[in-house]
């Protein structure tokens, strides 16, 4: 029994890990990234067998949970370097999307089209707001921001 709750625990660091990393590097995500140091430990702590044999298991779940988590961190770098790269063409499907209905979407969702800046676990990094007189659309990674209009390309900002 040990064994299986061992086995859970470690799979469930290993999705946790990657979910923390497709989040990105955020300063506010230390506490998770504690949350799951401590799950190691419990990996440790539950696992049956000699202390040699749990150290073994405790640091295999470190492993796993440090190697999806900068999996993870790949993911984010990949949807955020293709927001760089291929933003601007949600803007144009926006522009299409008002030219035949005559008003933004609601969502980015209904727009036809392929929508860039996927992650695997998580929606999209774009963030878009339908406003009075357009849209915003924005993306950020821990240092950086950038923003976009209906009338003004993507601009970073610190």
């Amino acid at each position: 029994m040990r064994n299986k709750v061992a086995l859970v625990i470690g799979v469930l660091l290993g999705g946790y890990g990657f979910w923390l990393g497709e989040g990105g590097l955020q300063l506010q995500e230390i506490l998770p990234i504690v949350g799951g140091i401590v799950g190691c430990i419990a990996v440790t702590l539950v696992s049956p067998g000699k202390l040699w044999k749990r150290a073994i298991a405790g640091v295999a779940s470190l492993a796993l949970f440090s190697a999806t988590y900068f999996s993870g961190l790949q993911s984010f770098d990949y949807a955020f370097t293709e927001c760089e790269k291929r933003g601007e063409e949600v803007g144009v499907l926006l522009k299409e999307y008002y030219g035949k209905e005559n008003k933004y979407p609601t969502r980015l969702s209904q727009l036809d089209g392929s929508i860039p800046c996927r992650r695997f676990t998580r929606p999209t990094l774009l963030d878009y707001e339908r406003t009075t007189s357009g849209y915003v659309l924005s993306f950020r990674d821990w240092l950086v921001e950038h923003t976009a209009t209906e009338s003004e390309p993507f601009m970073a900002h610190k």
